[in-house]
């Protein structure tokens, strides 16, 4: 039996430090979840208001991924924005339907 992808997380700044690119890999389960947010919400501390999240390498994301996205975005709506890239056809079928 095949091991399951765990979660991995790798964050680069664009070179004008005003946005994060987060590449996600594995599985975004309840677990990655936890693991993440506090990661995402001490960049908005910091002042960081620009989140692109490339899905390239995402095999799998919970309810609770999605709702850390969504969260993310109402939570930056006003002076900033969350972008999401290079989804594989499964997960941006379930986004889609999530709008």
């Amino acid at each position: 039996m095949p091991a399951t992808p765990g979660f991995d997380c790798q964050f680069t700044f664009t070179p004008d430090q005003r946005a994060v690119v987060i590449a996600l890999r594995g599985q975004l389960d309840p677990e990655a979840v936890q693991e993440l947010h506090p990661q995402v919400q001490e960049l908005y501390q910091a002042g960081i208001r620009r989140f692109i999240f490339d899905l390239t390498e995402l095999h799998f994301i919970s309810s609770m991924g999605i709702r850390l996205l969504l969260g993310l975005r109402n939570q930056v709506k006003h002076d900033g924005h969350v972008a999401l890239c290079h989804a594989p056809a499964a997960i941006w079928s379930l986004l889609d339907v999530m709008k």
